[in-house]
Order: structure tokens, then C-alpha cells, then sequence
């Protein structure tokens, strides 16, 4: 097991990366508020025979801050991890993701579609594309709010409250409450870098034709009980992306790789490396 130097946190610094294994490469991207450590399960199990690296994004666990200055651009944390993953420099790789590190997962397809291999997407909250096909639907509408109602708790500096709303939205009405206190100031010290996602997300204006440029397998999941942004995102992206095969995990919203660990990274394993979850699945019977 391998880590990325943990240099001065500035613009100019490194993501924190956390590496296991040897073999063919697995760029794994957490969601927003998360950090590597979401993937400890898919890592462990892959690392049998594969390389897993899986950062820290901006603003979040390890890594450094989103600069002040810098643009609210899915490119920003896409191109940092294809510079450290060799993206940059010719190395093919396979790409997992979760919500927005899942939308940074299909950003960095788009600008390298050469060195992907394979996309697995946990509900990609790519929420520019309602802007795009369905402007005026009601989870455009829906989001939005969310958005906005989070960017202007964190401009007053009220990070709890802005924490409950985001965990809220997306885990139902208990989901802050049932976090411990360790887990309530580790998501109110990421969401700074909350309001720069949305931002990210919402400018990320693919139509059609752009998708259907990425020919790579795409398993794409989504949780039975999942909002309807995330939903109609979802079904956009199915539509359009030429090799998707599309999953629906029952009794799951959109935290289902948090709250359904074991099964999602069974799913996942599944779509990225059939011989060893066979393996797997038979060492378990």
C-alpha cells in the first residue's frame, strides 16, 4: 500500500492518492463531502490484481483546498487526478465514481476518451444536462433549490446548518442526526467546497452527440429510492451513452455505495473484473 506525499496543502499541491495493488489501473472518485476511504471495500477486493487509486479531491480528506480563484469547472478536479493517474501521459485506465466524483469521472472520459477503458457510475449528478434536455422539470427545479439554499448557509459561514441540508437531501430527514459527532464536523469541514461542486455540476452542458463520442462499457446504477435529480440525470445519461448498461439497486437512494457497501462493490466488481467476482462469489457459497 502506497500514499501520495502529504506536501502543503495549496493550489499547486498534489491530490492525496491512495494506491493498492498491481496490475491494470481503477481511478475510483468519492462524492462530494466523502474522501477515499468511501472505496475501501471496492480497493480491497480489487487490489488482488489490480492498481486502485483512489484520491482525496479538492477540498476534501487529504487533498488540497479549492483555490478562491479557481474556476467551478468539473475540469478542475478531472484534470488533477489525470495528471496523477498518467491520464495525461498515455495510461489507459478504468474509472469508478460516485455522484459528483462520478461526473468528474465522465469529464475526464470526455477530454480522454483514449485512456479510458471503462466507466462504473454510481448515479453521476451531472445536473447540467437538465439545463440542457428538460429545462423546465420540476428536479431541475428541485436541485436548484438545494444549491442555492446550501451556497448561502456556507457564504454566512453556517456550516452545520448548510451540512444538514446537503445530508438531508440526499439521505432523508434522520441522516444527520444518525451520524456520530466525528462524521458531523468531517462533512462541515468539506462543505466549502460544496458550493463549487453545484457549480461544476450545473455547467456541465453535454448534449447527445457529445455523449455518444465515449463508445467505452458503462455500467451505470442508481438506487431504487434515489431523488429525482439524480434520477433524471441518470436516465438522460442512459439514453444517450451508446454502451451503458443501466442497474437499479432496490431499497437504495443515492448514498447506496455508502449504505449498501458490500452489494454496490460487488456490482461494481462484477462489471470491471467478471473472473474474480466469480471467484468471490463462489469462495462465499
Amino acid at each position: 500500500m502506497t500514499t501520495a506525499p502529504a506536501a502543503a496543502l495549496d493550489a499547486t499541491s498534489p491530490l492525496f492518492m491512495h494506491t493498492r495493488g498491481s496490475g491494470e489501473r481503477v481511478v475510483c472518485l468519492h462524492s462530494s463531502t466523502g474522501t477515499h476511504a468511501q472505496w475501501r471495500t471496492l480497493q480491497e477486493r480489487l487490489a488482488v490484481r489490480w492498481e486502485v487509486m483512489a484520491p482525496d479531491l479538492h477540498g476534501h480528506g487529504r487533498s488540497p483546498a479549492w483555490p478562491e480563484a479557481g474556476a467551478a469547472s468539473l475540469h478542475f478536479d478531472a484534470e488533477a487526478v489525470a495528471r496523477q493517474a498518467g491520464i495525461n501521459a498515455g495510461e489507459a485506465v478504468h474509472l469508478v465514481g460516485h455522484s459528483y466524483g462520478a461526473a468528474v469521472a465522465l469529464q475526464i472520459a470526455l477530454s480522454h476518451p483514449g485512456q479510458v477503458r471503462s466507466l462504473t457510475l454510481y448515479e453521476p449528478v451531472a445536473f447540467g444536462l437538465l439545463h440542457k434536455a428538460a429545462p423546465g422539470d420540476e428536479a431541475l427545479d428541485e436541485i436548484e433549490a438545494v444549491a442555492s439554499s446550501v451556497a448561502a448557509l456556507v457564504r454566512l459561514g453556517a456550516l452545520q446548518d448548510a451540512a444538514r441540508v446537503f445530508v438531508g437531501y440526499w439521505g432523508g430527514a434522520a441522516a444527520w442526526a444518525a451520524m456520530n459527532a466525528d462524521q458531523q464536523q468531517s462533512v462541515m469541514a468539506r462543505m466549502v467546497a460544496v458550493p463549487r461542486h453545484f457549480e461544476a455540476l450545473f455547467a456541465a452542458r453535454w448534449d447527445g452527440p457529445v455523449l455518444r463520442r465515449l463508445r467505452m462499457p458503462v455500467l451505470l446504477m442508481r438506487g431504487e429510492s434515489t431523488r429525482a435529480s439524480a434520477r433524471r440525470v441518470s436516465e438522460l445519461l442512459a439514453a444517450a451513452l451508446p454502451h451503458a448498461q443501466c442497474v437499479e439497486l432496490g431499497g437504495a437512494g443515492h448514498l447506496g455505495p455508502l449504505t449498501h457497501r458490500d452489494t454496490v462493490a460487488s456490482w461494481m466488481l462484477g462489471h470491471l473484473d467478471p473472473q474474480l467476482a466469480s471467484a468471490a462469489f463462489a469462495q462465499a457459497a
